[in-house]
């Protein structure tokens, strides 16, 4: 039986790596890019010089008659109507139909949603909004970050994908509509949105953005001192603290292990380390009980 003929479409090392997800099910045509960076991103064009890999547009996939179009991380908006493949399929990095847009898991993180995943779903009109085909999710743990999760969902691209889009081509594969379900669109974030500039909030918002921004994935987790911007390498909560009210900001007790308990809007969070231009830096070196930040 010949193998299904497809194109992938989006940019850079994700692209890489969904070529090796399918190369051994798919002859792979071709890659549509969002946009062409070949200075910035010189590696990216490299890899597709050493597969022979030519650059293609959506009109010339359809002069190949790609039985599918694969799409990840691919930024722009892609017009469906122009597309005469029978598949046209988005990996979106959320758990649809509720996460859709841009750091769709890490808005869910935000939310208090520590479930997070990737979705395969067809493309239409709507942002996100095409039929669901398969979904994957993953519980980060209190001890972990979006990092875990994001490696879970690597895994699972690696084990299954190829299988399942095979599936999807030949029929075995029943999509689900996301007519009628509730749903919410996430924007990017800023470096900036992992600056603590209010302690005023519940304990698990900092712990939400801290699994969001903590490294290597994010940018770091920070807080400013003295215009200082320092970053939390070891945060936590703290077991039995009674939810109280207080001073958000407060330093309330500082461990023997130097790190320090901090009043948070409803109980308080244990700072156990940081890091200053990568040196480690004991929280207790730098506040006292009492004091406000």
């Amino acid at each position: 039986m010949p193998r299904p003929k497809i194109v992938l479409a989006g940019f850079g090392q994700p692209i890489v790596d969904l070529y090796y997800w399918l190369e051994s099910r798919f002859d792979i045509l071709g890659v549509i890019p969002d946009y062409h960076r070949r200075a910035k991103f010189p590696f990216f064009y490299e890899f597709l010089e050493s597969k022979q890999l030519p650059i293609l547009d959506f009109q010339r996939a359809n002069e190949l008659q790609a039985e599918a179009i694969i799409v990840y991380n691919y930024n722009k908006i892609i017009p469906v109507e122009q597309v005469r493949a029978p598949f046209l399929l988005n990996i979106h990095m959320g758990l649809l139909p509720t996460y859709r847009g841009n750091n769709a898991n890490s808005w869910a993180i935000l939310n208090g949603d520590y479930t997070v995943g990737y979705t395969l779903h067809a493309i239409n009109d709507k942002l996100d909004d095409g039929d669901i085909y398969y979904k994957f999710g993953y519980e980060i743990q209190p001890n972990q970050t979006y990092f875990h999760a994001k490696q879970a969902m690597k895994f699972d691209m690696e084990e299954n994908l190829a299988l399942k889009i095979d599936s999807i081509l030949h029929g075995k594969i029943q999509a689900q509509s996301q007519q009628g379900a509730s749903f919410m669109y996430a924007c990017p974030l800023m470096p900036e949105d992992g600056i603590i500039a209010d302690w005023n909030r519940p304990t698990q918002d900092f712990i939400g953005r801290n699994m969001v921004f903590a490294r290597p994935l994010g940018t770091g987790f920070k807080l400013k001192y003295n215009d200082t911007l320092y970053e939390i390498t070891q945060l936590s909560v703290i077991p039995g603290f009674m939810t109280s009210k207080g001073v958000p900001g407060a330093v309330v007790l500082i461990t023997a292990q130097g790190a320090v308990w901090i009043k948070t809007a409803d109980t308080a969070i244990a700072i156990e380390s940081l890091t200053l231009d990568g040196q480690e830096i004991l929280p207790s070196a730098l506040f006292k009980i009492g004091q406000r930040l």
